[in-house]
């Protein structure tokens, strides 16, 4: 089965994009709007990787990698940040140090997020996911 990817982003527009290009790429997709939404759906639906935002109201991705790792210590997360008051190399590398495994800064390309995603999986060009499963239920 192909692997479960949940993306955390409070912007529509970015959880479209990415929902639509990791779909084109045979990868099941869970979108979530914040981070108490996203720790819902980690929690019931047991993601092979989280993609999330850091700047987000309510629940940001710097406490949300935070508990993730708490409840599962071998998640595989990876932050992403466009930055704000804060610089976002500055954002990713606080998130790195709160239990990311990978950080991209927005705007990032197709290939930079493939090349995450593969690192982070550790799944190689040569290990195509089967066919994306239209079913998933979570």
């Amino acid at each position: 089965m192909s692997p479960t990817i949940l993306v955390i982003d409070d912007e529509a527009v970015v959880r479209l994009m990415l929902q639509r290009l990791l779909k084109a790429e045979h990868l099941n997709v869970i979108v979530a709007a914040d981070g108490r939404e996203g720790f819902d759906l980690f929690r019931t639906c047991a993601p092979d990787l989280v993609i999330t935002d850091i700047l987000m109201p309510g629940q940001e991705g710097i406490e949300t990698i935070r508990r993730m790792r708490h409840e599962r210590p071998d998640a595989k997360i990876i932050a992403m940040s466009g930055g704000g008051r804060i610089k976002a190399q500055d954002l990713l590398l606080i998130a790195q140090r709160m239990g990311a495994d990978g950080a991209l800064a927005k705007p990032f390309g197709r290939e930079e997020l493939l090349a995450a995603i593969r690192s982070v999986l550790a799944v190689s060009n040569d290990d195509a996911p089967p066919a994306y499963d239209e079913g998933i239920a979570c």
